[in-house]
């Protein structure tokens, strides 16, 4: 460590932290996609990885703390083993709800594991690794359920998501003006 915990050094630390963490997030989609799309239906991405990250950053500050570990007791925190274990096991299930196609879920699940348990178990969407490696050829069924529910799903939250997005980041351009000598 560079500084104690409550020194000066920290304070300074933590607000350069801060500036580059908030810099990079500004920059997001252009990050991705390397090409200024922040206007553009594209640049959407770039806000929800803001917002995604201003909520992680809350539920740490009201307390949570990752990989659910604030729900053991300390005889479990003195044993090392059960501490591994319990933050393998929430990591697994954050991996496949990511595997699912449940970017969000999973991400929320790092810090409440009910969440990543739920994304585990529940139907991958249409589009995930999952959904091609396991409902290509013998689930039809599943597959079908999924398709059907990813479609109801992002009909029903669409509209409402799309407010809030151009509500925070502002609304993208239908025709985004292209700057000469740029792509």
């Amino acid at each position: 460590m560079a500084s104690t915990r409550y020194g000066v050094g920290s304070a300074i630390f933590a607000v350069v932290f801060g500036m580059g963490a908030g810099l990079v997030l500004d920059e997001f989609a252009l990050i991705l996609y390397l090409d200024d799309v922040y206007w553009t239906e594209a640049g959407r991405k770039s806000v929800e990885a803001v917002v995604l990250t201003a909520a992680l950053v809350g539920f740490v500050l009201a307390g949570f703390s990752p990989f659910g570990v604030n729900d053991l007791t300390d005889s479990e925190l003195h044993d090392r083993a059960s501490v591994i274990v319990s933050v393998a096991v929430n990591f697994l299930f954050s991996l496949i709800a990511l595997s699912k196609g449940k970017a969000r879920t999973a991400v929320f699940g790092i810090l409440v594991p009910l969440v990543a348990f739920v994304g585990a178990i529940r139907l991958a969407r249409p589009g995930s690794p999952w959904a091609k490696r396991f409902y290509r050829n013998r689930r039809h069924r599943a597959r079908a359920r999924s398709t059907l529910r990813a479609y109801h799903h992002d009909r029903r939250w669409a509209g409402p998501r799309r407010k809030v997005q151009d509500w925070i980041g502002g609304k993208p351009d239908p025709d985004p003006v292209r700057i000469p000598g740029r792509r």
